[in-house]
Order: structure tokens, then C-alpha cells, then sequence
């Protein structure tokens, strides 16, 4: 199964970087739980519908955002992902680039559970995983 949650972290990021949350969707339980670091729109988001609603306003914010992997790590349920995303502020026009680590639970080769975190340690404590 831990090859099959890889392979479904991987099909979302694709997506979303294609800006295509329905495909991003399919990889994500109905009643999953997102929450999202960036501090414009961080907090916990819930189902299709709250996961819809972050990426609508994650790309209100930086409108082209491209989140890219710079490591994935199978953990069992767990995949762990070490990410570094890009993108132009909407209406400051900075630039930014950033760098943080994301840990998502799967259950039957979907997401139940996302976070994002600044550091790798913090991801894993939001698990309950050794580091």
C-alpha cells in the first residue's frame, strides 16, 4: 500500500501544479482534513469542499504558485514530503520561495489528513512519528 500512497502524493502535486484541484481531489478522502501553513489563509480546511476553497484562496494569493518535491518519504500510512514552492504575491507583486515540509495520512490509497509545517521535526510530532 505504501508504494500506492506515494504514487497518489505524487498525481496531486502534478495536478496542482497543472492548477487542477478536481484531479488533485481524486487522490483525497471526502472528509479529509487540510491544514495549511501560509499564514494569508492558514488554518484547518475540511472536505472537497474546504480543500476547494484553500486552493481558490491559496491562488487568490499567489495566483501562480507552483509547489514542486524536493523528497517524498514512505512512512507506512504516513508519506512525507519535503516541498519548495514559488509564486508572486497578488497584489504586492514580491517574489517568494519558500521551503517546508508536508505529512499526509492515507487511508485505501487516499488522503485523511494533510498538514504543512516549517520544519521536518514538526511535521513528524504532527504525526506522532519518531525522528
Amino acid at each position: 500500500m505504501s508504494e500506492e500512497n506515494l504514487e497518489a502524493a505524487g498525481r496531486c502535486y502534478a495536478a496542482l501544479r497543472e492548477d487542477d484541484i478536481e484531479a488533485c481531489l481524486e487522490n483525497v478522502h471526502p472528509d479529509a482534513e487540510w491544514h495549511s501553513l501560509i499564514l494569508e489563509i492558514e488554518g484547518l480546511f475540511r472536505g472537497h469542499e474546504g480543500i476547494r476553497k484553500w486552493w481558490k484562496e491559496l491562488r487568490s494569493v499567489f495566483p501562480d504558485w507552483d509547489p514542486s518535491i524536493a523528497e517524498m518519504r514512505d512512512l507506512g500510512d504516513w508519506v512525507l514530503v519535503h516541498a519548495q514552492g514559488a509564486g508572486s504575491g497578488a497584489s504586492s507583486g514580491v517574489d517568494i520561495t519558500d521551503d517546508f515540509w508536508q505529512i499526509a495520512r492515507f487511508r485505501e490509497g487516499r488522503i485523511v489528513w494533510y498538514g504543512a509545517f516549517r520544519s521536518e521535526q514538526e511535521a513528524l510530532d504532527a504525526a506522532g512519528l519518531p525522528g
